[in-house]
């Protein structure tokens, strides 16, 4: 056991415990602690820009409050933060902005989401207390570190228009002052990591501290294909890992400045390497929880097409505990897991929360009215200057924890196709196959791309082309897709292989077929350019033999 982990961990305990009395009281009041939370952001945003326009000063009530400010999304706000961008203070809060994260918005091209200290406080009101009772109802985890993977691997760090940072610097700048300083000392990762160049590069850095960390206790990523992934580099370099480990080397292309740092970070450990080379020999064991025999729990995405990735993480640890994240999002954070929670609780300490009826998206109602097994789409109003934004992710109410919702989150209300975080959209894909047709100098009567599950997923272009005028349309198409920021992530991280071209000859009329197979009214079949639907390959390829079927008499 290290003891600097255990005293940070028991001292975070400790700290947490003032943010869990007051999530612990809000869950028993929502109404009560929502409407202080709009109340609050309203005060303190009355004389910007925007809350001017619309007469913060004069809200008093939450009907007052949706009767000033509409609907918006990425879109609606991306002019506001081009401002910010440029340097202008003033226009959607108060508060200075820290810092710009990217996230896609309905056209897929990159957006930014303003980071001021107050947001990343309404963030550390949920993880916090999350954290808080990850500690205490996993005892075991407090005896040791923890790998989080929060801020994209081998991002380079830049610099708006207006010299605003673009991205925060380090996993644990997401917490407040407080939990920061204890968990950079239960951090395995180094913050000079993040300087890595490259993604294969930082995933070697990532396995060459995790190696050195006999005490790892806990793992949270994004994806659970990540982990995969990056485990799959184990398997690659584990001999290259185990010399380093045991010579304070650094069997990588990085400049002199960065590896002088890490050198210092991550020390030789024989003992540790050698260890593993008299149990293991030449080779990780299948089960990688033999590496680590602390590792008590994952947390990682398990909702929606994660759960299909679940599978190749559990076959490389069988047997750790995996804990859903609950729905975290750039914008903000809508729910995380408690262990005697049914599912992820509402974050109800964050933001104002808004929950649209998925078949009245016109009559939100506030969290303490929503209803058992219902549907809805998430709206947020944070302290980042995004007012009544519309995530476009769809939650259902799966129960109470005290008074507020549990809500599981089942999909996107724009028909958005999200197989490993890349947020496809049927507008930015429409436009995506529109410029692909035209630089690819083909215009087919039938495209239209659908994800499919494979290792690692990826995308198929359906189209009624030969196969190499379908093959050039299928490379166009994804030089535009790269230009969505999580799409080209994805990419980068190895989550998601390029798009396929799936030459089909009557296209049109196989697409027909199927749908009507599916379910689908024949007045409503409409080809779109995106599917989010998975299996597609099969069932037009069943639309197909189902035509050369011969008719059988009764």
């Amino acid at each position: 056991m290290s003891l600097a982990s255990a005293v940070a961990n028991r001292a975070y305990v400790a700290g947490a415990v003032p943010s869990r009395l007051r999530l612990e009281y809000a869950l028993r009041h929502p109404a009560r602690a929502q409407r202080a939370i709009l109340a609050r952001i309203l005060r303190e945003n009355a004389g910007t820009e925007f809350g001017r326009a619309h007469d913060f000063a004069g809200i008093g009530t939450v009907e007052g409050y949706r009767a000033r400010v509409p609907f918006g999304d990425a879109d609606t706000f991306a002019p506001y933060v081009a401002r910010i961008a440029r340097g202008e203070h003033g226009v959607l809060t108060a508060a200075p902005v820290r810092a710009l994260e990217p996230t896609s918005g309905s056209s897929g091209a990159a957006k930014l989401v303003p980071y001021t200290s107050a947001l990343l406080e309404e963030f550390s009101a949920a993880t916090v207390p999350w954290i808080f009772d990850l500690l205490t109802g996993r005892p075991g985890l407090r005896n040791g570190r923890a790998y989080w993977a929060i801020t994209p691997p081998g991002r380079h760090a830049r610099r708006s228009e207006g010299g605003l940072p673009i991205g925060l610097e380090h996993d644990s700048d997401y917490f407040p002052a407080f939990a920061r300083a204890l968990l950079d000392r239960v951090l395995g990762m180094p913050r000079a990591l993040s300087r890595a160049p490259d993604v294969p590069t930082c995933r070697y850095l990532t396995l060459r501290a995790l190696l050195a960390m006999p005490d790892l206790a806990m793992i949270s990523v994004w994806s659970p294909s990540f982990l995969t992934l990056l485990t799959e580099s184990l398997y690659d370099h584990y001999d290259e890992l185990l010399h380093d480990l045991a010579h304070g080397s650094l069997g990588v292309t990085i400049d002199a400045a960065l590896r002088m740092e890490l050198a210092r970070a991550l020390p030789a450990r024989p003992d540790v390497a050698t260890r593993l080379r008299r149990r293991f020999g030449h080779a990780p064991p299948d089960d990688l929880g033999e590496l680590w025999t602390r590792l008590g729990l994952i947390s990682c995405w398990t909702d929606g097409h994660a759960a299909r990735a679940l599978a190749g993480l559990r076959r490389r640890f069988p047997r750790v505990e995996v804990q859903g994240k609950g729905l975290i999002a750039t914008e903000g954070v809508v729910s995380f897991p408690m262990f005697d929670a049914p599912g992820p609780v509402a974050a109800v300490t964050s933001h104002f929360i808004e929950l649209a009826p998925a078949e009245a998206p016109d009559r939100p109602v506030t969290l303490d009215r929503a209803e058992r097994d219902a549907t809805y789409e998430v709206v947020l109003t944070t302290s980042g200057g995004f007012y009544r934004y519309r995530l476009r992710d769809l939650v259902r109410v799966e129960g109470f924890y005290r008074t507020t919702p549990v809500l599981r989150f089942v999909g996107r209300a724009d028909c958005a196709s999200d197989l490993a975080g890349e947020k496809l959209t049927p507008a930015f894909v429409e436009t995506a196959l529109t410029t692909a047709q035209r630089d690819a100098h083909v215009l087919p009567g039938f495209a239209m791309l659908a994800p499919a599950w494979a290792s690692p997923p990826e995308y198929r272009l359906f189209v009624d082309l030969d196969a190499p005028s379908a093959e050039r349309l299928a490379a166009a198409v994804e030089v535009e897709l790269a230009r969505s920021y999580h799409y080209e992530l994805c990419r980068s991280l190895g989550q998601l292989a390029p798009v396929r071209a799936a030459p089909i000859s009557d296209a049109a009329s196989r697409y027909e077929r199927a749908c009507l197979a599916r379910g689908q009214r024949a007045g409503t079949i409409k080809p779109p350019a995106l599917d989010a639907r998975l299996g597609w390959e099969h069932d037009l390829a069943a639309a197909s033999a189902s035509e050369a079927a011969p008719e059988v008499l009764a």
